[in-house]
């Protein structure tokens, strides 16, 4: 057995994330909406559902997977206005010296976490699993990530560090100073006045802990999720649950307190996603692994999961693709019995729904001539753009998954307006990973029979479902060189009449890695991505637009259009599939895909905090 014993880890806990810490709360449940009436699809023969769904990227194939799975027996039809499916989520693999790298243009890794729960039974569906990389939290990747402020990259606070050492941290290192003396006296600071309906994250938590944490931390955190300003983003679509503690505790930690000891508090639908999750029919490796799981991703990258969705969907044969085929205009089809759809000249098409994975911007002109006025509020998006590099040398960064850049940086120390640079060898391993750690003699019996227990296989912080074959390695290379994705753009390139272009993207990511981390080796392999208005604001009075909008697309469609997305409640992968998710199991019903906003909380869940005791539901 040649298996170092540090590598090889046994994992026999349920999964963590089948009962979550921290689901996603809905918003709010202090307004009323417009509900729909009481007509109900299911008494329709499943036969009469001819479903078109607008977009082919992760929502919209999706949707159409769920579909597929919730109405057997319907059409469906994907309209797609590119010649590729996969939308934002494209994996590229760069031929280099001795083999090739993988080039994200987008995400690049999922949490198993929160609505990561459904991507997580999603992957064992499509039979994704012997493809995954699981990063485990003893990875690096999953313990150290860092802040950039003022000159260098300070590392963040992570339990596995030890209470010493982060004390230790957070005292010497000039981007955490006065954030303990904040958190501290966070609970002794008055409430905010109860007629205050939203206001931006930076105001929020610079009321309830200090100015200078929100410059220095928060607006870094903001920069790696939203590319957003921290200053314009609403607190109460971000932060539900701490914004519902101040209104009920007067304080955000007394409010995490309680809901530690007396369990959170969730809408009966957020309720019910749990349990369908928790009965889900696991497979025991894969439940396994997730249980010590950080993030996970693809041997062949993120965009392995588009790939198998339209396999499977085209599979089926009961799904029809159309690509290179843009939708001009949406309108109600004469006496509401379905939706119209035009792609330019004479050509149009009745189906009986429509789901549109469109933003709002592109419903809106679609949708603009049929109504009398705009279906969607204004919902802002931002443009980013992203540099990928691959170096021959190793060990360029330090250990962890990558750094973020706030707004209190100096501009001299980033002129180039950057959000982050991820260190992409972290979530994925390389050949010395696998090679140093493996020969041809391994005993992989025995290593097969721990996991025909049930047993995890961990090997130097990688977990892999596909043993007793070597573990899969991102990259195929004979040694391991240091791969970067730079991050531009957000909320910084607002305003702008133009952007970067490729050459400048290039020049501008080299120019930022070389000040910050001393790199000044050309890279062998590099890949530009500019991505127009692709990341939703949730800007003050998000929750708000989104009501108006469930309002709007009812009164025009009455149940016929329905929308999903990442406009809506998260803009990451693991939401846009459960959007999907939400509007396919709801077709039978009058529903729009915004009918969930603003549902009062009215199940609270089993505490977290050990010994703690449970509560009936409300």
């Amino acid at each position: 057995m040649l298996v170092r014993p540090h590598a090889l880890r046994i994992a026999s806990s349920a999964v963590g994330c089948i009962s979550p810490r921290c689901p996603r709360l809905p918003h709010l449940p202090n307004a009323l909406l417009a509900r729909p009436g009481s007509r109900d699809y299911s008494a329709e023969p499943t036969a009469s559902h001819d479903v078109a769904v607008l977009g082919g990227g992760i929502t919209g194939l999706a949707s159409a997977y769920y579909l597929t799975r919730e109405l057997p027996t319907a059409k469906v039809t994907i309209y797609e206005a590119k010649d590729h499916i996969g939308g934002w989520l494209q994996s590229k693999r760069v031929p280099v010296k001795g083999g090739s790298v993988v080039f994200e243009s987008g995400p690049r890794t999922l949490r198993p976490q929160s609505n990561g729960i459904l991507t997580a039974s999603l992957i064992q569906e499509l039979d994704l699993t012997k493809d995954a990389i699981f990063t485990q939290t003893v990875a690096p990747a999953a313990r150290n990530r860092y802040v950039y402020y003022p000159d260098h990259i300070a590392r963040m606070p992570h339990p596995s560090h030890g209470l010493w050492e982060n004390l230790t941290n957070m005292l010497r290192e000039p981007v955490f100073e006065g954030a303990l003396w904040a958190a501290a006296t966070e609970w002794l600071k008055d409430a905010r006045d109860p007629s205050v309906q939203d206001e931006s994250v930076g105001d929020f938590f610079s009321r309830r802990f200090s100015p200078k944490m929100v410059d220095n931390i928060l607006s870094a955190v903001m920069h790696g999720i939203y590319a957003g300003d921290v200053y314009k983003l609403s607190a109460r679509s971000l932060f539900p649950g701490l914004w519902r503690g101040e209104a009920e505790w007067g304080s955000v930690i007394v409010g995490m307190m309680r809901s530690a000891t007396e369990g959170l508090q969730v809408t009966k639908r957020e309720a019910d996603f749990l349990q369908e999750m928790k009965t889900f029919n696991w497979d025991p490796l894969l439940k396994t692994t997730l249980s010590d799981n950080s993030v996970f991703t693809f041997k062949d990258g993120i965009s392995m999961l588009t790939d198998r969705l339209y396999s499977k969907l085209f599979e089926t044969g009961r799904v029809d693709f159309k690509f290179g085929t843009p939708v001009s205009s949406i309108s109600q089809a004469e006496g509401n019995t379905g939706v119209q759809l035009s792609f330019g000249g004479p050509n149009t098409r009745t189906h009986s729904h429509v789901i549109s994975a469109l933003s709002p911007k592109q419903l809106n002109k679609a949708t603009q001539q049929a109504q009398r006025r705009q279906l969607m509020p204004e919902i802002p998006s931002v443009t980013t753009m992203s540099v990928n590099l691959y170096y021959r040398s190793p060990n360029l960064h330090d250990p962890g998954f990558g750094y973020l850049i706030p707004r209190a940086t100096p501009f001299e120390n980033n002129p180039e307006r950057a959000l982050g640079v991820i260190f992409d060898n972290s979530y994925s391993p390389g050949p010395e990973d696998i090679n140093e750690l493996y020969s041809e003699d391994v005993n992989f019996d025995e290593l097969n029979k721990l996991r025909a227990d049930g047993n995890q296989i961990n090997v130097n912080g990688f977990s892999w479902y596909n043993m007793p074959n070597k573990p899969n390695a991102q990259d195929h290379l004979p040694e391991r060189g240091s791969k970067f994705t730079v991050m531009f753009g957000g909320h910084w390139w607002d305003g702008w009449p133009a952007f970067p272009d490729e050459k400048e993207g290039l020049a501008m990511a080299r120019s930022l890695l070389k000040r910050h981390l001393n790199i000044t080796e050309e890279p062998e392999a590099w890949q530009v991505n500019l991505s127009n208005d692709c990341i939703p604001q949730y800007t003050v009075g998000h929750e708000q637009r989104l009501k108006q909008a469930h309002n709007n697309i009812w009164q025009e469609y009455k149940g016929r259009l329905r929308v999903a997305g990442n406009w809506m409640s998260g803009v990451g992968v693991n939401d846009c599939l459960r959007s999907a998710r939400d509007v396919a199991k709801n077709i039978r019903r009058d529903a729009t895909g915004l009918e969930h906003i603003g549902e009062a909380l009215s199940v609270r869940l089993k505490p977290t905090r050990p010994g703690a005791k449970a509560r009936d539901d409300e």
